[in-house]
C-alpha cells in the first residue's frame, strides 16, 4: 500500500486547526475515523478525512452536536431539516433577546449620563411607567436579578410546554411574581394596569419578559387564584 495519499495524525491535526486529542477523541465517537492505521497503530488521514472534517467543522461552528453529526454523516435517522428549522428558531429567539438587551443597556446608559436614578429602569413591567411615582413613596424598589433571570427561563419553559397552575414549576412561577413583584413592590392594582397598557407600547422595556409570555402568566396567576 502506497503512503502517498496519507497524512500522520499531528500534521492533520495543524492543517485543520484541532488538537490531537480532538482526533483521537472523534474516532472514539466514531464521527471521524482515520483512513489508515498501520501495524504499529499508528493513524493516518487522506483527501476524504479533509472533506469529512470540514463538514463536522461546519456543523458543529452552526450549533449541531457531536452526536447528531455521527447520525448525520452515518445516513442514520437524523432529521437534518429538522435541526435547521429548530436551531434556526433558537437562533432568531437569541437575536431577539440580544436586540432588547441592547436597547435597555442603551436606555440606561442615557440614564446613568444624565446622572438619574437608575433604578426604576432595571425594575420590571411596573417601574417602566413614564410617570414612576405610582411605586410607594420611601421605599427602595426590590429587584434580585439573579432571580429574575432563573424565573423568566422557568416561565419560557411553562409557557412553551402550556403547563397549567396545577404544574409545580407553573405554581412556582405564579409565587414568585406575586411575592417578589406584586408583594414585595407593593404595586396596586390601578398601577397593574396602567403598566400592562404601557407595556403593549413598549416591549423592550420589560427585562426579558415578552408579551406573549406575559398574556400567558395572567392566565395562569388567573387560574391559580381560582383553584385556591
Amino acid at each position: 500500500m502506497t503512503m502517498e495519499k496519507y497524512i500522520k495524525t499531528k500534521d492533520f491535526a495543524e492543517l485543520t486547526g484541532v488538537s490531537v486529542r480532538t482526533l483521537q477523541y472523534y474516532d472514539e465517537v466514531k464521527v471521524l475515523t482515520p483512513a489508515y492505521i498501520n501495524e504499529q497503530g499508528h493513524r493516518f488521514y487522506d483527501s476524504d478525512s479533509f472533506s469529512s472534517m470540514f463538514v463536522i467543522l461546519s456543523l458543529k461552528d452552526m450549533g449541531m452536536t457531536l452526536s447528531d453529526i455521527q447520525q448525520y454523516l452515518h445516513k442514520d435517522s437524523f432529521d437534518i431539516r429538522l435541526f435547521i428549522r429548530e436551531e434556526k428558531g433558537r437562533i432568531e429567539t437569541a437575536l431577539s433577546d440580544l436586540q432588547l438587551r441592547f436597547m435597555r443597556l442603551s436606555v440606561l446608559e442615557e440614564k446613568v449620563s444624565e446622572e438619574q436614578d437608575v433604578t426604576p429602569y432595571i425594575l420590571p413591567l411596573f417601574s417602566q411607567l413614564p410617570d414612576t411615582g405610582d411605586l410607594p413613596k420611601g421605599k427602595p424598589a426590590s429587584f434580585n436579578l439573579k432571580l429574575w433571570n432563573t424565573f423568566i427561563k422557568e416561565l419560557n419553559f411553562c409557557a412553551e410546554h402550556r403547563l397549567s397552575a396545577k404544574d409545580d414549576r407553573a405554581g412556582k412561577c405564579v409565587q414568585y411574581w406575586k411575592k417578589n413583584i406584586l408583594e414585595a413592590n407593593q404595586v396596586p392594582e390601578d398601577t397593574v394596569k396602567k403598566s400592562e397598557e404601557y407595556y403593549q407600547q413598549n416591549p423592550a422595556n420589560t427585562f426579558g419578559i415578552t408579551q406573549a409570555n406575559y398574556r400567558y402568566l395572567v392566565q395562569l396567576i388567573d387560574e391559580y387564584d381560582t383553584d385556591l
